[in-house]
C-alpha cells in the first residue's frame, strides 16, 4: 500500500476567488502570490494519486485566520472526503494561533475530521503562545486517535516563502508537549532526526512523531534519508508529497538516490503510514 500523508486541496471557492483571498489571508499571499504556484482541485488530487499508484492520501487546506473562511472551506473538505471513502482523509486546517482554533479543532474531530493539518505559523517561531495551543490540540487528537501535521523547517539555509523562523529547541519543545498523540512533523522535521546521535532521552520521546518528506527534494541531500534512518530506524518516515507542489514521481527518483534498500522505500512510500496511522 502507498499513502501520501501531506496533500494541500483547493477547493471551488479558494481556486475561484484566489485574488480576494490573497488579500484577506496573509498566509495564502505568502505562499500563491505567483501566478506559478499550483493550486490542486479534487480531481487533479485524484488523478496524480492514481497516475502515480498512490492508495489513500491526508489532504488538507490552508492556516486560515479568518473563521468564516476556515468554516467553510472546512465544511467542504469534509463532504468532499465523503464522496471518496478509503481515498481522501480530510485534515482539517487553520491559523494554529486563532481566537477560534481550539474550540474549531473541537467540532470537527468530533465532526468527520480523520485529524488536524498542515497547522501552520509561517510569521514567527513556535513560540509559546503557538506551543501552548497546539500542546491542547495534540491532547484531544490522543482523545480521538486522530493524527495532528504540523510544519516545521529547517533553521538553518536559504529563504523561501513558507519558511518560518523556526529554532530546532522549539520544535523539540513540540514533541515534548505532544502528550503522546500521533504527530507528524513536515518537511523532515526540520533535521530533527539527526538528533537521534546525541541523547537516549531523544529516541524515547520520538517513539510517537514521525517524519513527512514534504519538499524534502528541495532541501535535503538524498543521503539525508538513509543517514536518518540509520539513526532513528526507517519506520520513523513517511511519504508526504506536498502536492501540487511536487508529485510522487520527483520523490520515488529522490528515494532511488538516497541509497535507502527496495523494503525500506516501500516502508516510506506506504508501509509506515499504514502502520502508524492504522489505515
Amino acid at each position: 500500500m502507498q499513502i501520501d500523508v501531506h496533500i494541500h486541496l483547493s477547493s471551488p471557492e479558494i481556486k475561484g476567488d484566489r485574488p480576494s483571498l490573497l488579500i484577506r489571508e496573509p498566509a495564502l499571499k505568502l505562499l500563491y502570490s505567483s501566478v506559478e504556484a499550483k493550486m490542486a482541485s479534487t480531481e487533479d488530487v485524484l488523478a496524480t494519486l492514481k497516475e502515480n499508484g498512490i492508495d489513500k492520501a491526508l489532504v488538507g487546506g490552508f492556516p486560515f485566520q479568518d473563521e468564516d473562511c476556515a468554516r467553510r472551506y472546512n465544511d467542504w473538505l469534509i463532504s468532499e472526503c465523503q464522496k471518496h471513502p478509503d481515498i481522501l482523509y480530510p485534515l482539517v486546517t487553520f491559523d494554529p494561533r486563532a481566537s477560534f482554533a481550539i474550540e474549531m479543532a473541537r467540532y470537527y474531530l468530533d465532526n468527520g475530521a480523520y485529524g488536524l493539518g498542515e497547522l501552520c505559523v509561517y510569521d514567527e517561531g513556535l513560540t509559546p503562545r503557538v506551543l501552548e495551543n497546539l500542546s491542547a490540540m495534540c491532547l484531544m487528537c490522543l482523545h480521538k486517535n486522530a493524527p495532528i501535521l504540523v510544519h516545521v523547517n529547517e533553521p538553518i539555509g536559504h529563504d523561501y516563502p513558507g519558511k518560518a523562523p523556526i529554532e530546532l529547541k522549539e520544535i523539540y519543545s513540540l514533541v515534548k508537549a505532544s502528550h503522546g498523540a500521533k504527530l507528524i512533523l513536515a518537511h523532515f522535521g526540520g533535521g530533527l532526526p539527526f538528533y537521534a546521535s546525541l541523547k537516549k532521552e531523544l529516541k524515547e520521546t520520538l517513539k510517537t512523531v514521525r517524519f513527512d518528506t514534504a519538499a524534502m527534494p528541495f532541501l535535503f541531500d538524498p543521503i539525508s534519508l538513509k543517514l536518518a534512518a540509520q539513526l532513528l530506524g526507517p519506520q520513523y518516515f513517511l511519504f508526504g508529497s506536498d502536492y501540487p507542489l511536487l508529485d510522487a514521481k520527483r520523490y520515488r527518483k529522490y528515494l532511488a538516490a538516497s541509497g535507502l534498500t527496495a523494503s525500506d522505500c516501500d516502508l516510506i512510500m506506504g508501509e509506515n503510514a499504514r502502520a502508524f496511522l492504522g489505515l
